[in-house]
């Protein structure tokens, strides 16, 4: 499995349907047939990336993807 915003292989699952990013530090959910993309903030809470009715190719064009290492 790939990240969807990365592509990047160093991905883990942290719950059913529910992963986790070690390249651009993004956790991610699927569930019928959607992506709901979500971004680790500093302080370990997440805020979902606004998707709107885009189709989701469009979403990586919106939102660059920045790299980051945590710790």
């Amino acid at each position: 499995m790939n990240c969807p915003l990365c592509e990047a292989r160093d991905v883990g699952r942290i719950g059913r349907e529910r992963y986790y990013c070690r390249e651009c530090c993004h956790e991610w959910t699927k569930g019928d047939g959607v992506v709901k993309i979500y971004e680790v903030l500093s302080d370990g809470s997440v805020e979902r990336l606004e998707t709107k009715s885009d189709p989701f190719p469009r979403v990586l064009q919106a939102h660059p993807v920045v790299r980051r290492r945590a710790g």
